[in-house]
Protein backbone atom coordinates (compact mmCIF):
# COMPACT_ATOMS: atom_id res chain seq x y z
CA UNK A 1 0.00 0.00 0.00
CA UNK A 2 2.78 2.13 0.76
CA UNK A 3 4.68 1.12 -2.36
CA UNK A 4 1.13 2.45 -4.75
CA UNK A 5 0.75 5.30 -2.69
CA UNK A 6 4.11 6.71 -3.27
CA UNK A 7 3.36 5.17 -6.61
CA UNK A 8 0.80 8.06 -7.47
CA UNK A 9 2.62 10.72 -5.74
CA UNK A 10 5.25 10.81 -8.21
CA UNK A 11 2.82 10.25 -11.08
CA UNK A 12 1.24 13.67 -10.37
CA UNK A 13 -1.85 15.05 -10.81
CA UNK A 14 -1.90 14.58 -14.79
CA UNK A 15 -1.00 11.34 -15.07
CA UNK A 16 -3.79 10.34 -12.57
CA UNK A 17 -6.46 11.88 -15.08
CA UNK A 18 -4.78 10.16 -18.03
CA UNK A 19 -5.13 6.73 -16.91
CA UNK A 20 -8.82 7.81 -15.61
CA UNK A 21 -9.59 8.11 -19.34
CA UNK A 22 -8.00 5.89 -20.59
CA UNK A 23 -10.12 3.33 -18.63
CA UNK A 24 -13.14 4.95 -19.56
CA UNK A 25 -12.21 4.12 -22.80
CA UNK A 26 -11.52 0.79 -22.22
CA UNK A 27 -15.22 0.02 -20.18
CA UNK A 28 -16.84 1.45 -23.60
CA UNK A 29 -14.77 -0.43 -25.70
CA UNK A 30 -15.80 -3.48 -23.90
CA UNK A 31 -19.64 -3.25 -23.75
CA UNK A 32 -19.46 -2.69 -27.45
CA UNK A 33 -17.93 -6.14 -28.52
CA UNK A 34 -20.14 -7.78 -26.18
CA UNK A 35 -23.48 -6.45 -27.74
CA UNK A 36 -24.74 -9.58 -29.72
CA UNK A 37 -26.83 -9.51 -32.76
CA UNK A 38 -29.29 -11.88 -33.89
CA UNK A 39 -30.58 -13.25 -37.23
CA UNK A 40 -34.52 -14.49 -37.24
CA UNK A 41 -36.62 -16.43 -40.06
CA UNK A 42 -39.80 -14.48 -40.70
CA UNK A 43 -40.86 -17.03 -43.62
CA UNK A 44 -39.26 -20.27 -43.73
CA UNK A 45 -39.07 -22.62 -46.33
CA UNK A 46 -42.18 -24.70 -46.68
CA UNK A 47 -42.03 -28.89 -47.41
CA UNK A 48 -43.30 -29.12 -50.96
CA UNK A 49 -45.11 -32.55 -52.79
CA UNK A 50 -45.06 -32.05 -56.45
CA UNK A 51 -45.38 -34.28 -59.38
CA UNK A 52 -42.23 -35.60 -61.31
CA UNK A 53 -41.22 -33.11 -64.05
CA UNK A 54 -42.65 -30.04 -62.36
CA UNK A 55 -40.86 -27.09 -61.16
CA UNK A 56 -40.19 -26.42 -57.32
CA UNK A 57 -39.26 -22.94 -56.11
CA UNK A 58 -38.26 -22.88 -52.41
CA UNK A 59 -37.79 -18.95 -50.65
CA UNK A 60 -37.09 -17.92 -47.23
CA UNK A 61 -37.53 -14.55 -45.55
CA UNK A 62 -34.76 -13.40 -42.93
CA UNK A 63 -34.27 -10.26 -41.10
CA UNK A 64 -31.78 -8.84 -38.10
CA UNK A 65 -31.10 -6.21 -35.68
CA UNK A 66 -27.35 -5.67 -36.95
CA UNK A 67 -27.16 -2.37 -39.10
CA UNK A 68 -27.29 -2.17 -42.79
CA UNK A 69 -26.99 -5.82 -43.25
CA UNK A 70 -26.11 -7.54 -45.99
CA UNK A 71 -27.69 -11.27 -45.81
CA UNK A 72 -25.46 -14.18 -47.65
CA UNK A 73 -27.81 -17.51 -48.82
CA UNK A 74 -26.33 -20.92 -49.43
CA UNK A 75 -28.88 -23.80 -50.09
CA UNK A 76 -27.57 -27.45 -49.35
CA UNK A 77 -29.76 -30.49 -50.36
CA UNK A 78 -29.17 -33.52 -48.13
CA UNK A 79 -26.59 -31.11 -46.11
CA UNK A 80 -24.56 -30.75 -49.69
CA UNK A 81 -24.07 -27.17 -50.84
CA UNK A 82 -25.31 -26.65 -53.96
CA UNK A 83 -24.35 -24.41 -56.89
CA UNK A 84 -26.04 -23.23 -59.82
CA UNK A 85 -26.13 -25.37 -63.17
CA UNK A 86 -28.51 -27.95 -64.30
CA UNK A 87 -31.91 -28.60 -62.59
CA UNK A 88 -30.83 -25.91 -59.55
CA UNK A 89 -30.71 -21.98 -59.98
CA UNK A 90 -30.83 -19.01 -57.10
CA UNK A 91 -28.63 -21.94 -54.80
CA UNK A 92 -26.88 -18.90 -53.31
CA UNK A 93 -30.27 -16.44 -53.32
CA UNK A 94 -32.86 -16.11 -50.71
CA UNK A 95 -35.18 -18.65 -53.71
CA UNK A 96 -33.88 -21.82 -54.97
CA UNK A 97 -35.39 -22.84 -58.28
CA UNK A 98 -35.44 -26.58 -59.20
CA UNK A 99 -36.50 -27.74 -62.37
CA UNK A 100 -37.94 -30.55 -64.01
CA UNK A 101 -37.90 -32.37 -60.64
CA UNK A 102 -37.27 -36.03 -60.40
CA UNK A 103 -37.22 -38.40 -57.64
CA UNK A 104 -33.43 -37.91 -57.59
CA UNK A 105 -34.11 -34.48 -56.40
CA UNK A 106 -36.48 -35.59 -53.65
CA UNK A 107 -35.64 -35.15 -49.45
CA UNK A 108 -34.57 -32.55 -47.67
CA UNK A 109 -32.89 -28.97 -48.59
CA UNK A 110 -31.46 -26.24 -45.93
CA UNK A 111 -30.80 -23.07 -46.79
CA UNK A 112 -28.20 -20.81 -44.66
CA UNK A 113 -28.51 -17.22 -43.76
CA UNK A 114 -25.67 -15.21 -42.67
CA UNK A 115 -24.94 -12.01 -42.83
CA UNK A 116 -21.81 -11.09 -45.04
CA UNK A 117 -20.95 -7.84 -44.27
CA UNK A 118 -20.09 -8.42 -40.21
CA UNK A 119 -18.01 -10.95 -37.95
CA UNK A 120 -19.63 -12.46 -35.01
CA UNK A 121 -23.35 -12.80 -36.19
CA UNK A 122 -24.25 -16.30 -36.45
CA UNK A 123 -26.00 -17.40 -39.13
CA UNK A 124 -29.08 -19.28 -38.98
CA UNK A 125 -30.42 -22.60 -41.03
CA UNK A 126 -34.45 -23.69 -42.37
CA UNK A 127 -35.31 -26.54 -43.36
CA UNK A 128 -37.74 -28.01 -46.29
CA UNK A 129 -39.12 -31.05 -47.39
CA UNK A 130 -39.59 -32.03 -51.30
CA UNK A 131 -41.78 -34.67 -52.01
CA UNK A 132 -41.73 -35.76 -55.62
CA UNK A 133 -44.70 -37.92 -56.69
CA UNK A 134 -44.39 -39.94 -60.31
CA UNK A 135 -46.97 -40.49 -62.66
CA UNK A 136 -49.15 -42.84 -61.93
CA UNK A 137 -48.21 -46.56 -62.63
CA UNK A 138 -50.44 -49.84 -62.81
CA UNK A 139 -48.76 -52.63 -60.55
CA UNK A 140 -51.61 -55.02 -61.34
CA UNK A 141 -53.84 -54.64 -64.31
CA UNK A 142 -57.98 -56.11 -63.93
CA UNK A 143 -58.01 -59.95 -64.69
CA UNK A 144 -60.78 -61.76 -66.27
CA UNK A 145 -63.43 -63.20 -64.33
CA UNK A 146 -65.33 -66.40 -64.86
CA UNK A 147 -68.57 -66.08 -62.77
CA UNK A 148 -72.63 -67.77 -62.40
CA UNK A 149 -75.41 -65.31 -63.68
CA UNK A 150 -76.78 -63.94 -60.33
CA UNK A 151 -73.49 -64.03 -58.72
CA UNK A 152 -71.06 -61.35 -58.00
CA UNK A 153 -68.37 -60.22 -60.32
CA UNK A 154 -65.46 -58.27 -58.78
CA UNK A 155 -62.32 -56.51 -60.60
CA UNK A 156 -59.72 -54.55 -59.26
CA UNK A 157 -56.74 -52.27 -60.63
CA UNK A 158 -53.47 -51.54 -58.06
CA UNK A 159 -51.92 -48.43 -58.77
CA UNK A 160 -48.51 -46.44 -57.33
CA UNK A 161 -48.13 -43.17 -57.56
CA UNK A 162 -49.54 -39.97 -58.98
CA UNK A 163 -51.42 -37.11 -56.60
CA UNK A 164 -55.01 -36.95 -55.95
CA UNK A 165 -55.85 -40.39 -57.57
CA UNK A 166 -59.23 -40.82 -58.87
CA UNK A 167 -60.67 -44.28 -60.39
CA UNK A 168 -63.51 -44.30 -63.01
CA UNK A 169 -64.77 -48.10 -64.21
CA UNK A 170 -65.85 -49.06 -68.08
CA UNK A 171 -68.33 -51.79 -69.15
CA UNK A 172 -68.21 -52.20 -73.00
CA UNK A 173 -67.09 -48.72 -73.30
CA UNK A 174 -69.72 -46.94 -71.29
CA UNK A 175 -68.61 -45.41 -67.80
CA UNK A 176 -70.55 -46.95 -65.14
CA UNK A 177 -72.13 -44.43 -62.61
CA UNK A 178 -70.77 -44.84 -58.77
CA UNK A 179 -67.69 -47.17 -60.31
CA UNK A 180 -64.88 -44.89 -58.76
CA UNK A 181 -62.87 -46.77 -56.90
CA UNK A 182 -59.84 -49.25 -57.36
CA UNK A 183 -62.46 -52.50 -57.27
CA UNK A 184 -65.63 -52.73 -59.13
CA UNK A 185 -68.09 -54.82 -57.74
CA UNK A 186 -71.21 -55.85 -59.16
CA UNK A 187 -74.49 -58.73 -59.88
CA UNK A 188 -74.46 -59.70 -63.49
CA UNK A 189 -76.55 -61.29 -65.66
CA UNK A 190 -76.03 -63.43 -68.98
CA UNK A 191 -76.43 -59.73 -71.08
CA UNK A 192 -73.26 -59.09 -69.92
CA UNK A 193 -71.49 -62.10 -71.26
CA UNK A 194 -68.51 -60.97 -72.92
CA UNK A 195 -68.27 -57.65 -71.68
CA UNK A 196 -64.86 -55.71 -72.11
CA UNK A 197 -64.07 -54.26 -68.50
CA UNK A 198 -61.27 -51.52 -67.96
CA UNK A 199 -59.90 -48.69 -65.62
CA UNK A 200 -59.38 -45.61 -66.52
CA UNK A 201 -56.93 -43.58 -63.63
CA UNK A 202 -56.54 -40.08 -63.47
CA UNK A 203 -54.28 -37.87 -61.09
CA UNK A 204 -52.71 -34.63 -60.92
CA UNK A 205 -49.68 -36.66 -62.00
CA UNK A 206 -51.19 -37.60 -65.03
CA UNK A 207 -53.55 -40.09 -66.62
CA UNK A 208 -53.39 -43.57 -67.24
CA UNK A 209 -55.97 -46.88 -68.50
CA UNK A 210 -55.88 -50.19 -67.66
CA UNK A 211 -55.70 -53.26 -69.86
CA UNK A 212 -59.29 -54.42 -70.91
CA UNK A 213 -60.27 -57.81 -68.79
CA UNK A 214 -63.11 -60.38 -70.55
CA UNK A 215 -66.15 -60.65 -68.01
CA UNK A 216 -67.18 -64.13 -68.65
CA UNK A 217 -70.78 -65.07 -67.78
CA UNK A 218 -72.37 -68.81 -67.18
CA UNK A 219 -75.39 -69.67 -67.10
CA UNK A 220 -77.56 -72.85 -65.37
CA UNK A 221 -78.85 -75.43 -67.21
CA UNK A 222 -82.73 -74.81 -68.74
CA UNK A 223 -84.45 -77.55 -70.24
CA UNK A 224 -85.74 -76.31 -74.08
CA UNK A 225 -87.72 -79.16 -74.63
CA UNK A 226 -89.04 -81.87 -72.00
CA UNK A 227 -88.72 -85.74 -72.78
CA UNK A 228 -91.43 -87.58 -73.96
CA UNK A 229 -92.93 -90.73 -72.47
CA UNK A 230 -95.15 -93.43 -74.44
CA UNK A 231 -95.65 -97.29 -75.36
CA UNK A 232 -92.62 -99.25 -76.07
CA UNK A 233 -93.36 -102.26 -77.90
CA UNK A 234 -91.25 -105.27 -75.98
CA UNK A 235 -88.45 -106.70 -78.21
CA UNK A 236 -88.09 -103.25 -79.77
CA UNK A 237 -86.15 -99.69 -79.02
CA UNK A 238 -87.60 -97.04 -77.61
CA UNK A 239 -85.84 -93.74 -76.82
CA UNK A 240 -86.31 -90.32 -74.65
CA UNK A 241 -84.26 -87.34 -75.63
CA UNK A 242 -84.42 -83.69 -73.60
CA UNK A 243 -82.84 -80.85 -74.86
CA UNK A 244 -81.15 -78.38 -72.59
CA UNK A 245 -79.37 -74.56 -72.86
CA UNK A 246 -76.43 -73.44 -70.23
CA UNK A 247 -72.90 -73.36 -70.31
CA UNK A 248 -70.74 -76.03 -71.75
CA UNK A 249 -70.22 -78.96 -70.58
CA UNK A 250 -73.96 -79.99 -69.35
CA UNK A 251 -74.00 -83.07 -67.42
CA UNK A 252 -76.92 -85.67 -67.88
CA UNK A 253 -78.21 -88.22 -65.85
CA UNK A 254 -81.56 -90.53 -66.34
CA UNK A 255 -83.66 -91.91 -63.41
CA UNK A 256 -86.00 -94.44 -63.82
CA UNK A 257 -88.58 -94.73 -60.63
CA UNK A 258 -86.04 -92.35 -58.90
CA UNK A 259 -82.77 -94.37 -59.05
CA UNK A 260 -80.17 -93.11 -61.30
CA UNK A 261 -79.22 -95.83 -64.76
CA UNK A 262 -75.99 -96.82 -65.06
CA UNK A 263 -74.48 -95.61 -68.15
CA UNK A 264 -77.15 -93.21 -69.18
CA UNK A 265 -75.53 -89.63 -68.42
CA UNK A 266 -76.03 -87.80 -72.25
CA UNK A 267 -79.29 -86.10 -73.51
CA UNK A 268 -80.72 -89.05 -75.60
CA UNK A 269 -81.37 -92.83 -73.49
CA UNK A 270 -82.43 -95.18 -75.43
CA UNK A 271 -83.71 -98.74 -74.09
CA UNK A 272 -82.81 -101.58 -76.46
CA UNK A 273 -84.77 -104.83 -76.31
CA UNK A 274 -87.37 -103.67 -74.21
CA UNK A 275 -88.77 -105.44 -71.80
CA UNK A 276 -91.86 -105.77 -68.96
CA UNK A 277 -89.52 -104.48 -66.68
CA UNK A 278 -88.73 -101.25 -68.30
CA UNK A 279 -92.27 -99.89 -68.23
CA UNK A 280 -91.89 -96.73 -65.33
CA UNK A 281 -91.47 -93.34 -64.42
CA UNK A 282 -88.53 -91.63 -66.14
CA UNK A 283 -86.44 -88.05 -65.72
CA UNK A 284 -83.44 -86.64 -66.34
CA UNK A 285 -81.22 -84.39 -64.23
CA UNK A 286 -79.49 -81.83 -65.75
CA UNK A 287 -76.43 -79.93 -64.42
CA UNK A 288 -73.21 -77.87 -64.64
CA UNK A 289 -71.00 -75.48 -62.90
CA UNK A 290 -73.74 -72.79 -62.37
CA UNK A 291 -76.83 -75.35 -60.96
CA UNK A 292 -79.16 -77.73 -61.58
CA UNK A 293 -82.71 -78.16 -63.53
CA UNK A 294 -84.45 -81.52 -63.54
CA UNK A 295 -87.08 -82.65 -65.73
CA UNK A 296 -90.62 -83.53 -66.16
CA UNK A 297 -91.29 -86.96 -64.83
CA UNK A 298 -92.42 -89.35 -68.08
CA UNK A 299 -94.46 -92.92 -67.85
CA UNK A 300 -93.00 -95.89 -70.15
CA UNK A 301 -95.63 -98.12 -70.73
CA UNK A 302 -94.10 -101.66 -72.08
CA UNK A 303 -96.72 -103.12 -74.46
CA UNK A 304 -96.16 -106.27 -76.70
CA UNK A 305 -95.81 -105.36 -80.47
CA UNK A 306 -99.52 -106.58 -81.30
CA UNK A 307 -100.38 -104.77 -78.59
CA UNK A 308 -98.83 -101.78 -79.49
CA UNK A 309 -100.68 -101.91 -82.89
CA UNK A 310 -103.99 -102.53 -81.85
CA UNK A 311 -103.82 -99.00 -80.12
CA UNK A 312 -102.10 -97.36 -82.94
CA UNK A 313 -105.54 -98.66 -84.65
CA UNK A 314 -104.51 -101.36 -86.73
CA UNK A 315 -106.60 -104.84 -87.10
CA UNK A 316 -107.00 -107.99 -88.73
CA UNK A 317 -109.43 -110.69 -89.32
CA UNK A 318 -109.47 -113.53 -91.26
CA UNK A 319 -112.96 -115.43 -92.75
CA UNK A 320 -113.92 -117.74 -92.63
CA UNK A 321 -111.81 -119.75 -89.74
CA UNK A 322 -111.36 -122.49 -90.72
CA UNK A 323 -110.65 -122.08 -94.61
CA UNK A 324 -110.12 -124.64 -97.12
CA UNK A 325 -109.75 -122.59 -100.60
CA UNK A 326 -109.68 -118.87 -99.97
CA UNK A 327 -109.98 -116.10 -97.56
CA UNK A 328 -111.03 -113.38 -96.55
CA UNK A 329 -108.37 -110.98 -95.40
CA UNK A 330 -110.06 -107.74 -93.17
CA UNK A 331 -107.72 -105.37 -92.88
CA UNK A 332 -107.50 -101.68 -90.98
CA UNK A 333 -105.09 -99.51 -90.78
CA UNK A 334 -105.26 -95.57 -89.00
CA UNK A 335 -103.76 -93.90 -92.01
CA UNK A 336 -103.26 -94.76 -95.51
CA UNK A 337 -100.52 -96.74 -95.00
CA UNK A 338 -97.95 -99.47 -97.05
CA UNK A 339 -98.83 -103.06 -95.37
CA UNK A 340 -97.83 -106.27 -95.87
CA UNK A 341 -99.54 -109.57 -95.09
CA UNK A 342 -97.31 -112.83 -94.54
CA UNK A 343 -98.29 -116.17 -93.56
CA UNK A 344 -95.97 -117.93 -90.97
CA UNK A 345 -95.87 -121.66 -90.00
CA UNK A 346 -95.68 -122.54 -86.32
CA UNK A 347 -92.11 -122.46 -86.16
CA UNK A 348 -92.19 -118.98 -87.24
CA UNK A 349 -91.32 -119.30 -91.25
CA UNK A 350 -92.90 -117.52 -93.63
CA UNK A 351 -94.42 -119.58 -96.46
CA UNK A 352 -96.70 -117.18 -98.45
CA UNK A 353 -97.31 -113.05 -98.98
CA UNK A 354 -100.92 -113.09 -99.37
CA UNK A 355 -100.98 -109.32 -100.28
CA UNK A 356 -98.57 -106.71 -100.12
CA UNK A 357 -99.72 -102.80 -100.98
CA UNK A 358 -101.04 -98.97 -99.73
CA UNK A 359 -104.15 -99.89 -97.38
CA UNK A 360 -106.53 -96.86 -97.61
CA UNK A 361 -106.39 -95.99 -93.98
CA UNK A 362 -109.80 -97.81 -93.28
CA UNK A 363 -111.15 -101.27 -93.04
CA UNK A 364 -111.03 -102.73 -96.23
CA UNK A 365 -111.83 -106.85 -97.18
CA UNK A 366 -109.20 -108.38 -99.41
CA UNK A 367 -110.38 -112.05 -101.21
CA UNK A 368 -107.38 -114.29 -101.66
CA UNK A 369 -106.44 -117.97 -102.37
CA UNK A 370 -105.11 -120.51 -99.58
CA UNK A 371 -105.61 -123.15 -101.64
CA UNK A 372 -101.61 -123.80 -102.41
CA UNK A 373 -101.21 -124.22 -98.16
CA UNK A 374 -100.98 -127.50 -96.77
CA UNK A 375 -103.44 -128.40 -94.36
CA UNK A 376 -102.48 -126.93 -90.93
CA UNK A 377 -102.11 -123.97 -88.44
CA UNK A 378 -100.60 -120.66 -89.00
CA UNK A 379 -100.99 -116.87 -88.40
CA UNK A 380 -101.27 -114.47 -90.51
CA UNK A 381 -98.83 -111.27 -89.70
CA UNK A 382 -99.60 -107.49 -91.03
CA UNK A 383 -96.76 -105.58 -90.81
CA UNK A 384 -96.54 -101.67 -91.03
CA UNK A 385 -93.62 -99.90 -90.54
CA UNK A 386 -92.64 -100.72 -86.99
CA UNK A 387 -96.58 -101.40 -86.41
CA UNK A 388 -97.22 -105.71 -86.35
CA UNK A 389 -100.44 -107.49 -86.14
CA UNK A 390 -101.37 -111.11 -86.18
CA UNK A 391 -104.62 -113.34 -86.78
CA UNK A 392 -105.00 -116.97 -86.68
CA UNK A 393 -105.49 -119.19 -90.06
CA UNK A 394 -106.81 -122.72 -89.95
CA UNK A 395 -106.64 -125.12 -93.36
CA UNK A 396 -108.81 -127.68 -93.38
CA UNK A 397 -110.26 -130.04 -95.76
Amino acid sequence: MKRFTNLICSLGVGAILGIIVLSLVAGITTQVSATEYKITIVQSPQDVTVCEGQNVTLSVQATTDYPNAQFGYQWLFENRPLTDGGKYSGTTTNTLTISNVSSAEAGDYTVVVSVTNATGVNPVTALARVTVIPAPTITQHPQDVTVCSGQQATMSVTVTGGLNVRYQWYVAGVAVPGETRSSISRTVDETLNGAQVYCRISSDCGDITSNTATLTVETPPTITRQPQGGTAAIGRSFQMTVQATGTAPLQYQWFKDNQPISGATSNTYTITNVTANDAGQYKVVITNRCGTVESEVVTVQALSAEEEAFIAGYRLRIDPSPASESVTVVLTTPTAVPAMIEVVDLSGRTVATLWNGVSGGAEQKIETSVAFLAPGMYRCILRSGTYRLSAPLVIVR
